[in-house]
């Protein structure tokens, strides 16, 4: 017989060439066309048998086959799990930019399932040419750089408002590193963005009107309940008197305490306390005469006021009216706005200038 032309260490190794690594495996099926697995064997290191041959071996590979064949299965079934379960909407694609597959919540940004886009453009996606000229720009910087981009872009679909995203996009590589097509999440900012924007325009608008109160020919303060000053102006300062206005010129005055500053300040604490909206008297120091509006930005905690020199002409009462009036009639938002970039939690805000109108209006009568 062939097989005893070798010895026994030779039969073994060809044997596994065929998965058998002990006795226990010879189970001399005969599949092979030959009596034992030992003669298999020895005909294999004649050259005249090939492992393909043996039909336990052939079983073997299949089951292999079909078990990877499972576990690529459930693995790709979980990853599209875990993708579906993300809220951010997610697709890839190919090299040549064709859609490959997406998450649940990509098809509901675009309102198309994925077997009606899969290998389609993302132009048949989202229906918007900036957009795919904009992908197709970001898919052509990372086949030449790599690495990851961050693009912000705006861009309407039928029937949906212009919507402001962030792209999230990175390439996807084989085994060796060359890449073989793109990933990209697409975040929704265009309520951050409008957030943004309005902040910007509120603190723009807030500065114009904080840069009104500060060229107002009257005195004008606002006053926390500890009577810490958030906001004067040169008005009210050359009021306190000439050390004030040096100390207004160099730093300011916010932070300053007014109970250092002003004679009256009690009359700061009683308003705050009596959770009034507005109140107006003359007060007089110095030989001086004032007429104090105090109206109330947060009713218990911060106060305004201005103070209205009296011996001055009667023209200026009328100009402090006007311009405080436009501010209202402008924006009473943004009236709000200014109160909160100054440090005020200003809930009711809406009352603070329109109560120094009302104060001088009734002044006039």
């Amino acid at each position: 017989m062939s097989e005893q032309r070798y010895t026994d260490q030779q039969l073994q190794q060809a044997l596994t060439y065929i998965e058998i690594f002990d006795k226990a495996g010879e189970i001399d099926c005969g599949g092979c066309g030959y009596k034992t697995c030992r003669e298999f064997a020895a005909a294999m290191l004649d050259g005249i048998a090939r492992p393909t041959m043996c039909v336990e071996l052939s079983k073997k590979i299949i089951e292999k086959l079909k078990k990877r064949d499972r576990e690529l299965r459930e693995s790709l079934f979980l990853q599209q799990e875990l993708l579906d379960s993300i809220a951010v909407p997610i697709f890839h694609e190919d090299r040549s930019g064709r859609l490959t597959g997406c998450n649940r919540a990509f098809e509901e940004f675009v309102g198309k399932k994925l077997s009606a886009i899969k290998g389609k453009g993302i132009d048949q996606s989202i229906e918007d040419k900036d957009f795919d000229k904009i992908n197709v720009q970001i898919n052509q910087s990372l086949i030449r750089s790599g690495g990851r981009q961050i693009v912000e872009t705006r861009f309407v679909r039928p029937g949906v408002v212009e919507q402001v995203v962030e792209l999230h996009k990175a390439p996807l590589t084989d085994r060796a590193g060359e890449i073989t097509g793109f990933v990209c999440a697409i975040f929704d900012i265009t309520e951050r963005v409008r957030r943004s924007e309005e902040l910007l325009l509120a603190r723009e608008t807030a500065e114009l009107s904080v840069s009104l109160l500060q060229k107002m020919p009257s005195g004008f303060v606002i006053v926390d309940e500890k009577l810490k000053i958030r906001e004067a102006n040169r008005a009210f300062a050359i009021l306190m008197g000439e050390e004030i206005v040096e100390l207004f010129d160099a730093h300011g005055l916010r932070g300053a305490d007014l109970k250092s500053l002003f004679p009256s300040h009690q009359l700061f604490v009683t308003f705050i306390q009596s959770g009034e909206e507005t109140y107006s008297r003359d007060v007089e120091w110095s030989g001086r005469k004032v007429k104090l509006a105090l109206y109330a930005i947060e009713r218990g905690k911060t106060a305004g006021a201005i103070l209205l020199d009296l011996a001055a002409p009667d023209v200026k009462k009328e100009e402090v009216r006007q311009r405080a009036e436009k501010v209202i009639r402008e924006n009473l938002e943004t009236v709000q706005k200014i109160a909160n970039l100054l440090g005020e939690n200003a809930s009711r805000t809406e009352n603070a200038l329109s109560s120094v109108i009302k104060l001088f209006s009734e002044d006039e009568k």
